[in-house]
């Protein structure tokens, strides 16, 4: 059977061992001796002799023990963890890869006298259904995760506190208490959180054809997001939202390269809902006036060239979340659906009830609204519950957005009073 370790296995992979110990270049330790002392050390605290050559280690409630076996599905190959040492008790860097669909290990080296391999239990949907009593977790993918989906009166188990590792009381929750939008079929829980940050700008210059210094002009357009002031206020190196987190909870966090690019006015009115999830995830052309006031029609959305920590809500998070097509605002007529249909607004979250946090930004700019006109724009969700345009230099709300790592273990049950929590 594949997911034994037995005794053919073992022969197998020694002579895997023995020859590349031949074949091999040595690759010798520079920086990394101080990384390997807490694996060596956890490793040999687990009775693994040198001379079994391989060490399988599996992390079960939080615990990391020995196994004679491969995981079965649900387990994430631990790259960062395992390796192969040297006769020194020195880790050799890039000695170890390993296949998880077949299940085989490739020794990359010579010289090794023992090698380890670290499994980690994913987070699963399993793991949240099992909390979620009326089924508002999707039963298939929509826009590339499974969502919660629904009225705020009957999603009520996507609750999480992220405050510090095994905050189980959750400490204050206007500032540790987030929503779960969804989980990635690799394990990775996207939240958001229940309340704004404050009111932020998108940018605080963005009229075109300005030759003020600083002011966006018709050779460079508005800063895009990856250089926006709205994304230093989440991610810069000092006074972010990204700095104010708890260390453990910022360990968390599975960096992404972020999507982002401009969606027009008009176009945004004929498309759908799984149209807008494919402009806003790379698949599909986008339309929008540039700085030029050129229509432009054949550019797909980018990534960031380095991953960043926070985001926002795109569009489609917000259309997908009331489980209706006609949440989109030119769909249907009541544009408070998105809101009564949904648990996402801010009104059902203990938002503001005036002023200008009452409207919310997402990620997703607009661009230009037509030809002649000399603004940039960027979506944002009205205290009505449809999406409009908000000109960039306008302060306006912002509920960070971001990915949890896989390997997480949750606490909790995921409702107001008994929330998820990060235990390890």
């Amino acid at each position: 059977m594949k997911n034994k370790l037995n005794t053919k296995n073992r022969i197998y992979i020694i002579l895997i061992v023995v020859i590349l110990t031949i074949v091999s270049s040595i690759f010798l330790i520079n920086n990394k001796l101080s990384d390997n002392k807490t694996q060596l050390d956890e490793v040999k605290l687990k009775d693994i002799k040198d001379n079994n050559m391989f060490a399988i280690m599996v992390k079960e409630n939080g615990e990391y023990t020995s196994s004679d076996k491969f995981p079965g599905d649900g387990y994430k190959f631990n790259s960062e963890k395992s390796g192969c040492m040297d006769n020194n008790n020195q880790l050799i860097p890039d000695s170890l890869s390993y296949d998880e669909g077949s299940q085989q290990v490739i020794v990359n080296t010579g010289q090794t006298s023992y090698c380890y391999l670290y499994f980690d239990k994913q987070l699963s949907v399993a793991d949240l259904e099992k909390y979620d009593k009326t089924n508002t977790l999707s039963n298939e993918l929509v826009g590339g995760m499974y969502r919660y989906q629904g009225t705020n009166s009957v999603v009520q188990n996507n609750y999480i506190c992220l405050g510090k590792l095994n905050d189980e009381k959750c400490g204050d929750k206007n500032s540790n208490m987030y929503r779960i939008i969804g989980i990635t079929e690799n394990g990775n829980i996207k939240v958001m959180k229940l309340t704004s940050m404050g009111a932020k700008k998108w940018n605080t210059n963005y009229h075109v054809g300005s030759s003020s210094s600083g002011k966006c002009d018709t050779s460079t357009g508005c800063p895009e997001w990856p250089d926006s002031e709205i994304f230093k206020t989440l991610n810069g190196e000092t006074d972010s939202f990204l700095n104010t987190l708890n260390e453990s909870i910022k360990e968390k966090i599975e960096p992404q390269k972020w999507y982002y690019g401009d969606i027009g006015w008009n176009y945004s009115k004929t498309l759908g809902v799984e149209d807008t999830y494919k402009i806003e995830s790379g698949q599909k052309e986008t339309q929008y006036y540039n700085a030029q006031g050129t229509l432009v029609t054949d550019q797909k959305w980018k990534q960031m060239d380095e991953p960043a920590s926070i985001g926002l809500i795109y569009l489609h998070d917000y259309y997908y979340q009331a489980n209706q097509e006609s949440c989109q605002s030119d769909k249907n007529s009541n544009y408070a659906y998105c809101q009564t249909k949904g648990w996402m607004h801010m009104k059902n979250n203990g938002g503001a009830t005036s002023g200008n946090e009452i409207y919310e930004w997402t990620m997703s700019r607009i661009g230009r609204w037509s030809s002649s006109d000399t603004n940039f724009y960027a979506w944002l969700v009205t205290s009505s519950g449809d999406v409009n345009d908000g000109t960039l230099n306008y302060a306006y709300a912002v509920r960070p957005v971001f990915y949890l790592k896989s390997d997480i273990e949750l606490g909790g049950a995921g409702s107001t009073s008994d929330p998820f929590y990060i235990k390890s």
